[in-house]
């Protein structure tokens, strides 16, 4: 049986951690599968943490988990490359599978381990990289964090045999970004998995009082409403649409999922949004919770290479809505409704207010196509696909 290794700095509860345990779930038939967690303070504050949470996605007993500690992924620009290099020796992969192009930068460090083991009669092995959106680099061009990031960690993407992409747009964005010698190189648009065994629509809708009761285990009091965002801090999330709609609605809880960070901070200080509640992370479980017992998942974002919040609402039967920009309008067209601008808060208050007067707003017919689409079964056949083309 092929060997695979992947890659990953992140833990389950975000993003990249449970694409990381989908993704092992879609080959762990077909590849012997490894995983290294490059575990940071940061993301794993606990030094027994494992992905736990993730098991409902991934089955420990289908993949060997492999680990290296460092104060930070930044800091490890240097330290991380001999575990890299260590690891891909020790285990003679097929395909070395970074989940993230800011991991581009280990890429030379597993292509030497390849040489040294082909050397050794070992696989002739490819290196993979997964690209998500246009980098936030190339929307926050002056800020000098992310033009030391594209320097240092993310050029060294171009080195990787082979691509695979979330999305049409992502793929069109990133070549005109990287030019000619990525669009020419093996790639393919997978998409991002929805895990159905997780993110699924309950038999029956959760009832007024279940919602009321949900709220108030997590403090949000006397609010007849709830709405949900998920997203990490950055600009383009366009959370301040957000905040608006919260002012607006001071009736409805607004709860977000990500960081608050001092920026946030003073937005719903100044506007004295006490509709607002922030969560830090939440596993896929945990989520999962706040899609039933929500009224709407808003997701208003300026730029996603994908967009899975806003999936993964509609797969758990929780109406969205969304930003009418990149992979968001690919995906949800047709679904739900976007909105154009993504910035028009009074557009998204129009939607909640015909959902909390009990219209329909998504698309059914539509929706399933989009969830068959993004199923572990399709998302598998899609990789496993792509990853004989590479071996």
């Amino acid at each position: 049986m092929k060997k695979i290794l992947f890659v990953c700095d992140k833990n389950e509860c975000t993003s990249f951690g449970r694409l990381t345990l989908n993704l092992v779930r879609a080959v762990s038939k077909e590849f012997e599968t490894h995983v290294l967690w490059m575990k940071t303070p940061k993301f794993f504050p606990n030094p027994e943490h494992t992905a736990d949470g993730g098991k409902i996605v991934a089955d420990p007993r289908t993949y060997t988990a492999h680990e290296v500690w460092v104060k930070s992924l930044y800091t490890g620009f240097w330290s991380l490359r001999k575990p890299v290099y260590d690891c891909v020796r020790n285990i003679k992969p097929d395909i070395v599978f970074f989940i993230r192009p800011e991991l581009g930068f280990l890429i030379s460090s597993a292509k030497k381990a390849i040489e040294k083991t082909k050397g050794e009669g070992g696989p002739d092995a490819k290196t993979v990289l997964y690209l998500h959106d246009d980098f936030a680099e190339t929307q926050y061009p002056h800020n000098i964090k992310f033009i030391l990031l594209n320097k240092f960690y993310i050029n060294p993407t171009l080195n990787a045999d082979g691509f695979v992409f979330n999305s049409e747009w992502t793929k069109n964005a990133v070549c005109r970004h990287f030019g000619p010698r990525m669009a020419n190189a093996p790639g393919a648009v997978i998409g991002c998995p929805i895990d159905g065994t997780v993110f699924k629509r309950l038999e029956t809708q959760k009832t007024p009082e279940e919602r009321e009761a949900f709220r108030r285990r997590y403090g949000i009091k006397n609010y007849k409403s709830m709405c949900v965002h998920v997203g990490l801090a950055e600009p383009r999330k366009n959370v301040e649409t957000y905040y608006e709609m919260a002012r607006m609605r001071p009736d409805v809880a607004f709860v977000r999922v990500g960081k608050l960070t001092p920026h946030y901070r003073s937005i719903i200080d100044e506007k004295k949004l006490y509709n607002v509640f922030h969560f830090p992370e939440f596993n896929a479980p945990e989520l999962r919770e706040f899609y039933y017992h929500a009224e709407l998942m808003v997701y208003p974002s300026l730029l996603e290479g994908f967009g899975l919040p806003p999936v993964e609402a509609i797969s758990c039967g929780t109406p969205a809505v969304a930003g009418a920009t990149t992979a968001l309008l690919e995906n949800l067209e047709g679904v739900c409704p976007l909105i154009d601008p993504p910035t028009d808060a009074a557009a998204y208050v129009k939607v909640l207010d015909r959902v909390l007067a009990g219209e329909k707003i998504v698309n059914e017919e539509n929706a399933e196509k989009l969830l068959d689409r993004v199923s572990i079964e399709s998302y598998s056949k899609r990789v496993v696909d792509f990853l004989n083309l590479m071996t």
